[in-house]
């Protein structure tokens, strides 16, 4: 599910209204897509507000023929990949976020050994899991954020997943 081209349009050509409706429509993904990348709330919220200066001031770059989906994302994972990269230390997660997925039929405790394993991948698997599973992002529209061919990016995700599924058995 998309927001109407009709409000980008309106954005774009810098009515507020529309950003208000823009903002409102993507903060949850962008706040749960940037938490799932670095695991804390306070960094979430500072790569939200920065993701959304930059739309807003970039939205005239922004190709009406495309989705604006996978455009949002790649600033997305671009805003949390330079946080990620500023303070390159390991981080305390005491919290998980799963978008897309039904949180009660994990457990708080299987929720936060999801969270740790994750969290001990490096930095392009989890974006790929986060691209495909959270954020629900063809093949297609993960390829051209990353700048790869389609099979490149089946055969990564199909790494991370076996990754975090190695990981996850080897402490079980």
């Amino acid at each position: 599910m998309s927001i109407d081209k009709e409000i980008i349009a309106r954005a774009k050509e810098g009515e507020e209204e529309a950003m208000s409706e823009m903002y409102i429509y993507y903060k949850d993904y962008v706040f749960r897509s940037a938490w799932f990348i670095l695991g804390k709330r306070e960094e979430a919220e500072d790569v939200m507000e920065n993701v959304f200066l930059k739309v807003f001031t970039k939205l005239h770059t922004f190709n009406m023929e495309k989705d604006f989906k996978p455009w949002l994302s790649r600033i997305i994972l671009n805003e949390s990949r330079n946080l990620y990269n500023k303070r390159k230390s390991t981080y305390d997660n005491t919290e998980l976020y799963l978008d897309g997925a039904k949180s009660s039929d994990f457990s708080l405790e299987e929720k936060m050994d999801i969270r740790r394993h994750l969290n001990r991948m490096d930095l392009g698997s989890k974006e790929l899991i986060l691209m495909r599973f959270f954020q629900n992002l063809t093949i297609e529209e993960i390829a051209r954020i990353k700048k790869i061919t389609q099979n490149n990016v089946k055969v990564r995700i199909h790494r991370a997943v076996k990754k975090l599924k190695e990981s996850m058995q080897d402490n079980a």
